[in-house]
């Protein structure tokens, strides 16, 4: 039953924006992706940084050439496809807009929609264990140890379609089954559940193409916050990771301190 109402909430919200935008398309042209070519185009603030680092930190303005219609007009640089994702008007949206960017085909996984689901002061929180094996990744003399920085950059990694092929989830929050604690003022909720999935490793020896599946489970303790009740946008400010003692799998924790490598 709740598959079927996030399945009608996802196609009504691509209905809607279809009919606003009148057509869905996506520009795959207008740069090359060479080293050289960087500079040779214009930052948007719909920039895809992944493909283009350097518009992170570019603030985007006005080009003067615009002004002379015969001017030669650098082209700007491609924004990359976007996924369409649930408006997070609850707060599990954002955790089903999570799934659904890990688990698209790997050319269409965008980053820079994942991090749309944090909060610009976001931190994530692995388990002792994990901390005691990478100190060099977890510095426990930094507070926090693991910001929206450190999980830009692991983002990047994970999603890479270079690196990693299919990601599959095996288990999730399940609204029916795992446990939510509300605010008295209803502007930030915890989630605790189990999570499993699994990814597809993709390396290159002789030349030779070999995919190796990497397994993670646990426990995620997520807490999410909305500036207003009235109009609610409710993102992930807090992640916090436990080892499944019982398994011999990877923890999240464990899986950002590799990619982070």
């Amino acid at each position: 039953m709740h598959n079927n109402f996030f399945q009608m909430f996802h196609n009504y919200t691509i209905f809607n924006r279809m009919t606003r935008l009148g057509v869905v398309s996506v520009l795959s042209f207008g740069c090359s992706l060479g080293d050289s070519d960087l500079s040779e185009c214009r930052c948007s603030p719909t920039s895809n940084t992944v493909l283009f680092p350097h518009c992170s930190d570019v603030i985007a303005s006005v080009d003067q050439e615009t002004t002379n219609p015969f001017a030669t007009q650098t082209p700007e640089c491609p924004s990359g496809k976007q996924l369409f994702l649930l408006q997070r008007t609850r707060p599990e949206y954002a955790l089903i807009n999570v799934r659904t960017i890990f688990s698209a085909q790997p050319e269409s996984r965008n980053p820079e929609q994942y991090l749309e689901q944090l909060t610009e002061d976001f931190v994530f929180i692995p388990d002792l264990e994990d901390i005691a094996r990478y100190p060099n990744i977890y510095k426990e003399d930094k507070e926090p140890i693991w910001t929206i920085e450190n999980e830009r950059d692991f983002v990047r990694a994970i999603l890479d379609p270079d690196r990693i092929g299919t990601i599959r989830f095996v288990r999730w929050f399940q609204p029916a089954l795992d446990e939510r604690i509300p605010s008295e003022d209803q502007v930030s909720e915890t989630f605790i559940f189990p999570y499993e999935l699994e990814f597809t490793e993709i390396s290159n020896a002789d030349g030779e193409e070999i995919n190796s599946v990497v397994s993670i489970a646990g426990f995620m303790e997520v807490d999410f916050i909305t500036p207003t009740v009235e109009n609610p946008v409710w993102n992930i400010s807090q992640w916090r990771d436990v080892r499944d003692r019982a398994s011999a799998k990877f923890s999240w924790g464990e899986l950002r301190a590799i990619f982070s490598r």
